[in-house]
């Protein structure tokens, strides 16, 4: 991450914070329904309140041509798009900004679309070369920060974002947040919202009986444990480590002692060894205690909680979680519980019906049509593909998931192994190159990306998305073999240098470049997590 980069998309937000301070009207807000939208929008919402300005809040799925059309009879002047709109700038530029109207994207999904009305203000990290480490949640939280010091509270939200839109990952060993997320990070550490600590990277640390902790544990995967109950207990038996304490209450990860501790990690990274898992160590990293939410601690379980209220239409219970209402905190166990009965549920549909999958040489196209909801379609295909559920030559192939939607087109969720985006390879792009050749409206990351696209194209979609694959498959084949080439090139040319007496400078620049490698995938950087005082000021 640049300095420079951040000064300009701080200089932005600066701007659009003043033009929000300087509107005299209400302020109309549309939001994506997840847990990043739900913050963005909690973040916005409270720096209006602060100003004083009133708005009127709207949770959505998904920014379709008609849902803009139907804004168009919207009185309001000023429109506010959280964690959406980047991918429709030109439908909101032809059909929003009449009368005097005028908009703001906050977003950081890739940009699709010329800006060429004033009326329209966008703020996304890809214009300014940003293209990691920050979603839509840090991006309303830069602006809200421009608008008021006292906003650095928000910050947290920020945070809750960022782990609800999987931001959270590795570099080399080290897991936690990295980059843009990293400063904000601090100023929630500043602020007295978030403890962070290492420990094991289990969902559910602080509330949920060790044995669902280590159930509902994905990532990390454990193999024989990980989506099995009866599994999780009969390891925890044989690692002689009780289900509840002295007084009968269930154990949590937060709760065993350090024996306990040390047993359960040598005991999942054996399972993860014997299974032949990746890097079966790399169990540990960053856990994020939030210090003001009436018992929910872990930041992490309270994403899934702010998922689990937006795919069940139920946006404002989120809303008022993340403001600390505390008439709300009740309802979230009922809520979290049928949540996660919907996604089992699924889970099992598809693990009862193989013949809905297809398998090919380059990918997985799971149809579900009906079967499974839409809104919870990203969840259950990001379970499966770091689960078991897929055969171990299939593991690192894209898994396509593909659901009916309520207006009768197809909603597309797609992942892939993260050792696939270290390599290069992006959904994004594959999805957007796809999409154009049916119709619709894709787009998303590297790792994580979706699509909708019409029902009666499906079967092109596949198509395209194969031709799309194999492509890619061949380049990459072909230069492993020129790389393989050159590099026995190289190590011959070696080889004769050592023996005349010439190596050893070459040596020493291959073991400076080993040395600048392990730097950087530790992510160690000098000016890291020091908060965005430094480009906001106090």
């Amino acid at each position: 991450m640049e300095a420079e980069a951040l000064d300009r998309m701080v200089a932005k937000s600066e701007r659009i914070a003043d033009l929000i301070r300087s509107f005299m009207g209400n302020v109309r807000i549309i939001s994506h329904h997840d847990a990043d939208g739900i913050c963005s929008a909690a973040i916005i919402s409270r720096a209006l309140a602060k100003e004083g300005k009133g708005f009127h809040l709207s949770f959505i799925k998904q920014l379709y041509e008609d849902v803009i059309s139907g804004l168009s009879s919207d009185d309001s002047k000023l429109f506010v798009f959280l964690d959406m709109g980047s991918g429709q700038l030109d439908t909101i530029q032809k059909t929003l900004l009449k009368g005097g109207r005028r908009a703001i994207v906050l977003d950081h999904h890739r940009v699709q679309g010329e800006i060429v009305s004033d009326d329209l203000i966008h703020l996304n990290p890809f214009d300014f070369g940003i293209e990691e480490n920050i979603s839509g949640s840090g991006t309303a939280y830069l602006v809200a920060r421009a608008m008021s010091p006292e906003n650095r509270e928000l910050s947290a939200l920020a945070i809750i974002g960022a782990i609800g839109d999987s931001q959270v990952g590795s570099i080399g060993s080290h897991w936690g947040l990295f980059g843009l997320n990293k400063e904000m990070l601090k100023d929630a550490e500043n602020s007295g919202k978030i403890r962070v600590s290492r420990g094991l990277r289990l969902w559910g640390r602080t509330t949920r009986p060790v044995h669902k902790a280590l159930e509902y544990s994905v990532d990390p995967y454990i193999p024989g444990i990980s989506g099995s109950e009866s599994g999780a207990v009969h390891f925890l038996q044989e690692l002689g480590i009780g289900l509840k304490d002295d007084s009968g209450a269930w154990k949590t990860l937060s709760s065993l002692n350090e024996t306990e501790m040390k047993k359960l990690a040598t005991g999942i990274i054996k399972e993860r060894i014997r299974e032949n898992q990746e890097n079966p160590e790399w169990i540990f990293g960053e856990v994020y205690d939030m210090l003001d939410k009436h018992g929910l601690k872990d930041a992490n379980e309270f994403a899934t909680i702010l998922n689990s209220a937006g795919k069940q239409d139920l946006g404002y219970i989120g809303m008022a979680l993340c403001l600390n209402n505390k008439e709300y905190f009740p309802m979230v166990d009922d809520m979290l519980e049928r949540y996660r009965k919907s996604i089992g549920k699924s889970l099992r549909w598809v693990e009862k019906h193989p013949e809905f999958i297809k398998r090919t040489e380059h990918a997985n196209y799971i149809l579900a049509g009906t079967h499974i909801p839409e809104t919870i379609i990203s969840n259950v295909v990001s379970i499966i593909q770091r689960s078991d559920m897929m055969p171990d030559q299939e593991k690192c192939r894209p898994v396509f998931a593909f659901a009916d939607t309520e207006k009768g087109d197809v909603k597309i969720s797609a992942r892939v192994c993260d050792k696939a985006v270290e390599g290069g390879f992006s959904l994004q792009e594959v999805i957007s190159e796809a999409v154009k050749t049916v119709g619709g409206e894709g787009g998303g990351h590297a790792g994580a990306a979706g699509a909708n696209i019409p029902k009666e194209s499906e079967e092109s979609f596949i198509n395209s998305i194969e031709e799309i694959l194999m492509k890619i498959n061949t380049d990459k084949n072909n230069n492993d073999s020129s790389e393989a080439i050159e590099h026995g090139t190289a190590e011959s040319k070696g080889r004769a240098g050592r023996e005349s007496g010439e190596g050893a400078g070459s040596q020493d620049r291959a073991a400076k470049s080993r040395q600048a490698e392990t730097v950087r995938s530790e992510g160690i950087k000098k000016d890291e997590g020091k908060g965005l005082v430094r480009y906001l000021g106090s």
